[in-house]
């Protein structure tokens, strides 16, 4: 089968749009055949997969030569639409209910007197904003516009307007109409709120991404074909209709993040913390306990190649501040900091591992990695890998917002997904790995027969009715509980040290939508 027409797929499906803040604008056509007119203008505007891997080359090459002064000046658009949008477009339909029924019926938990067939997930419908519920309408579609700047997003978002007639006066009426927004930008170092560098371990694609990293991805994460990720791609073994090969299936979802409360609930499993607050031993256990519940190090290191030291240095807990003190450290000792950063990033970006069914003395089978990205426990684990393209909202915990360990501000992660399906990528490991306490495998025989090792702990779910009626992050007593060594011992095997866990991580809604390749959009959607 012929590889991917680079110029025929949106660059956010691959390689990523290169971006430093980014917008989602929702919308809800209210004109579909002035729509089509108006998409067509937009379509040549589109930013594809080969546009974004000449942008992101160019960035690498001058960052290896060391001459790129500050941020450089670019904006991306592409553009997805849900299942109504597309009937609205008069598209042929796919024949897949989890798409056509959209993300409410899929992942929403029913109150008491709903149709139970209309609600097959475990989101409590309280927390989803008002914009993403049917009580407020169906989103049609949806833009992502990024750019190295909130000032570019402004001036890339208006242009969008301009092309569908919102803002021109005496031109052409709107086709549209914007329901509401969400932005976010890249923190410090590509991290997440919880402190992780996020983004790690991308799956790599056949015909996609270089012989190089495709012979390098053997050693972990296992390579790719092009039909897990695109429709109609090899090895994708789904009947969609001939207008939308080389799209992809987006996962769009809001999960807010309740960093302090982590960082108290993390707090609580060291011991020595009530004796001796944050001395002594304690910031070096807490790091250790932390990095086991996710799986990584902060700075990326995978626990599976070092279990019990940080191959970042460790001065001070704060990541910045940390950073800072090593590059100090450095330079006090004469050595290369250019040089010793870029080993040290390839030591904590490395993906050469894979897991041992039969051992967790090194990442805990617990772990949010190992629960959603399971390597060679699960056997066949690839064909539910996806794309995972998210960007933090709202503003970075400062140290005296931790330390009070409550949330002061609205925080998390617009989290977003490409796949050929669905079912098989985000929802597959949504339901079952990350929310079932015996997946991706029951490991109960390998912990003592005491039980398995629990849901996951950054995104794993319970139905609303756990919940604790006055903290919502917490569970009613009892709480589910997740398999972790204890942190002052050496890791036993088996290990029966089972935790109660708590609720960080919130969903706030999302939708179901389609990427279109630039044909599909040009000879179906605009037609």
């Amino acid at each position: 089968m012929a590889a991917p027409n680079k110029k025929n797929i949106q660059g956010d499906i691959w390689p990523r749009l290169p971006k430093k803040h980014e917008v989602f604008v929702f919308f809800r056509i209210t004109d579909p055949i002035l729509f089509k007119t108006h998409l067509a203008k937009l379509v040549p505007l589109l930013t594809t997969a080969r546009d974004a891997e000449r942008t992101r080359a160019d960035i690498y090459k001058k960052k290896a030569a060391d001459t790129l002064q500050g941020l450089i000046e670019l904006s991306a658009i592409n553009v997805a639409f849900s299942a109504k949008g597309l009937a609205k477009l008069g598209a042929e339909t796919f024949k897949d209910d989890i798409f056509n029924n959209g993300m409410w019926e899929d992942m929403t938990y029913p109150l008491p007197g709903d149709d139970k067939t209309k609600h097959n997930g475990l989101d409590d419908q309280h927390d989803w904003y008002h914009q993403f519920t049917p009580r407020n309408g169906y989103i049609d579609g949806v833009f992502i516009i990024t750019g190295d700047s909130e000032k570019t997003l402004t001036v890339t978002h208006e242009m969008v307007k301009n092309t569908f007639g919102i803002n021109i006066q005496g031109a052409d009426k709107p086709s549209m109409q914007e329901i509401f927004q969400q932005q976010g930008h890249v923190l410090h170092d590509d991290r997440e709120h919880f402190g992780w560098v996020d983004g790690i371990s991308q799956p790599i694609v056949i015909g996609l991404d270089t012989d190089e990293q495709i012979e390098k991805a053997k050693k972990g994460l296992k390579p790719i074909h092009p039909g897990t990720i695109l429709v109609g791609g090899e090895n994708d073994q789904s009947n969609h209709p001939a207008w939308a090969k080389e799209g992809s299936f987006m996962v769009f979802r809001t999960y807010e993040q309740r960093t302090p409360e982590f960082v108290r609930w993390c707090a609580g499993n060291i011991k020595k913390m009530k004796t001796l607050g944050m001395k002594g031993p304690v910031p070096d256990e807490l790091r250790k306990f932390s990095s086991r519940v996710v799986g990584r190090w902060p700075n990326g290191g995978p626990l599976e190649l070092h279990p019990t030291k940080d191959p970042t240095p460790f001065f001070v807990p704060d990541p910045m501040l940390n950073k800072d003190a090593m590059i100090k450290d450095w330079k006090d000792k004469g050595e290369d900091v250019k040089a010793n950063l870029a080993e040290l990033e390839a030591i904590n970006h490395s993906d050469a591992f894979t897991y041992d069914p039969e051992d967790q003395t090194k990442c805990p089978y617990a772990a949010h990695i190992r629960k959603c990205g399971p390597r060679d426990d699960f056997p066949g684990y690839e064909k539910h890998l996806m794309m995972r393209r998210g960007i933090p909202y709202g503003p970075q915990t400062e140290q005296n917002e931790k330390a009070g360990f409550v949330s002061q501000h609205d925080r998390g992660l617009l989290f977003v997904s490409y796949q050929s399906s669905i079912e098989n990528g985000f929802r597959f490991v949504q339901k079952v790995w990350a929310n079932e306490e015996d997946k991706p495998v029951d490991f109960t025989d390998k912990l003592g027969n005491v039980g398995p090792q629990g849901i996951d702990a950054i995104i794993g779910q319970k139905p609303p009715d756990w919940r604790h009626e006055e903290d919502v992050t917490k569970y009613e007593d009892p709480a589910p509980v997740a398999n972790f060594p204890d942190i002052e011992k050496p890791v036993p095997k088996p290990n029966k040290h089972f935790i109660p866990i708590e609720r960080w991580v919130i969903p706030r809604g999302g939708e179901y939508f389609f990427t279109p390749s630039i044909s599909g959009l040009k000879d179906t959607l605009c037609k």
